[in-house]
């Protein structure tokens, strides 16, 4: 036998790797779907913006390239708003590590990698929504139209 048929494959890793890829697909469904999320752009105006991921010390997100615009140009430090309602939300203050660009589905985007301001008094409510999210996300089935019943 070769050394490649004897590979041994950890099972406890694979499942964490499908853990994480629900996790990520259930948070951008619910960021797109139910939230409304914008970064306050040079103090004045709103622009919106796509979460991909979330952390209790980051978050990383991503903007349509815009060469006449770029945003953010300069700024590290960055304000998000995560909206819950039409007129509520709440505050996150960001700094940008690092950024990349990205093509999908032919459109390009900037990506960016933040960490949260652990300082703010807004953090304590955002590391809870990212403790729900990851609940949520192990917890959740997706409606296939079916009617069951699931008792622990």
């Amino acid at each position: 036998m070769s050394d490649d048929s004897k590979q041994v494959v950890d099972f406890n890793e694979v499942r964490t790797e499908r853990l994480d890829q629900k996790r990520r697909k259930t948070q951008r469904i619910l960021f797109e779907q139910m939230m409304g999320i914008y970064s306050v752009s040079e103090g004045k105006d709103l622009r919106s913006i796509e979460i991909l991921d979330v952390s209790e010390d980051g978050l990383s997100f991503q903007v349509p390239f815009n060469a006449k615009d770029p945003w953010p140009a300069d700024e590290k430090e960055v304000v998000l708003r995560l909206y819950f309602s039409q007129e509520t939300y709440l505050p996150i203050h960001v700094e940008i590590k690092n950024s990349r660009p990205s093509i999908q589905e032919g459109i390009r985007y900037v990506q960016y990698g933040c960490t949260v301001d652990k300082h703010v008094s807004s953090y304590k409510t955002f590391n809870q929504f990212v403790g729900f999210l990851k609940s949520y996300s192990e917890n959740a089935h997706q409606d296939t139209g079916g009617v069951s019943v699931f008792y622990l």
